[in-house]
């Protein structure tokens, strides 16, 4: 499944519905800089930072920075997105926030949403691997597992709003919400964190839903360091 991009108007954020249900999205909502900033960071070092257009020999300086993990340049500049994901897919995102700022909507301060992922369909354990999983091979009954977290979700959110109608404060009520519902957060990466960040999530071995928000960022920045995601890319392959 790839992620589908929706832009209604061109003065606005573009966004990528990841999980295609209409309510899991990724914004970008600013950026600062682009590869010649790279180039300008790591040249100011020896007096060579300069203002004119990207030439052959700055796209051949970024591809060697990277090369040799010299990461200091690929941090002056910024990229701000605005994630709506299920809690699970927020909690391995933000395993990965070294230079990375983030703010996230609080169950202290509002009253949450009745808004939870339901997947289209699911994956079976893998034999070999704990912590990864395969397509399903036509044995495991969907039916019944989407029947199952569905149920699961209702009740959850029945028991939150019980509990706030009772006068239970939101801090606490909120303990009884799964981690499939949707929460809301800032992400502002620095093209570097934001590297490290894709190189650590978007790969076979990721989790599914968390790999497609990987990818939906990923696809948003790309068009604002194209030299540098061209170079980044070509090393991750091997080519």
């Amino acid at each position: 499944m790839q992620p589908v991009s929706e832009s209604s108007r061109a003065d606005l954020p573009a966004t990528i519905f990841p999980l295609s249900d209409g309510i899991g999205a990724v914004s970008l909502v600013q950026h600062v800089g682009d590869d010649k900033m790279v180039v300008n960071a790591a040249r100011v070092s020896f007096g060579g930072d300069n203002s004119a257009p990207m030439s052959a020999r700055d796209e051949k300086l970024i591809g060697y920075l990277l090369r040799e993990r010299h990461g200091s340049p690929f941090e002056h500049n910024l990229l701000t997105f605005k994630v709506v994901c299920p809690i699970f897919v927020d909690r391995q995102m933000v395993r990965h926030r070294v230079g990375v700022s983030k703010n996230e909507t609080s169950g202290r301060y509002v009253e949450m949403t009745e808004r939870v992922y339901q997947p289209s369909s699911f994956r079976r354990q893998a034999p070999s691997n704990r912590q990864a999983s395969v397509a399903d091979d036509g044995t495991l009954n969907q039916a019944a597992a989407t029947l199952i977290w569905a149920e699961a979700w209702r009740q959850s959110f029945a028991a939150y709003q019980a509990l706030l109608a009772l006068g239970v404060t939101r801090e606490q009520a909120r303990g009884v919400l799964p981690q499939a519902l949707y929460t809301e957060s800032y992400y502002t990466f620095n093209l570097r964190s934001l590297l490290h960040f894709l190189g650590l999530r978007d790969h076979d071995g990721a989790q599914y839903e968390t790999r497609l928000y990987a990818q939906a960022m990923g696809s948003l920045a790309e068009p604002l360091f194209p030299v540098t995601f061209a170079a980044w890319r070509s090393l991750q392959t091997g080519h």
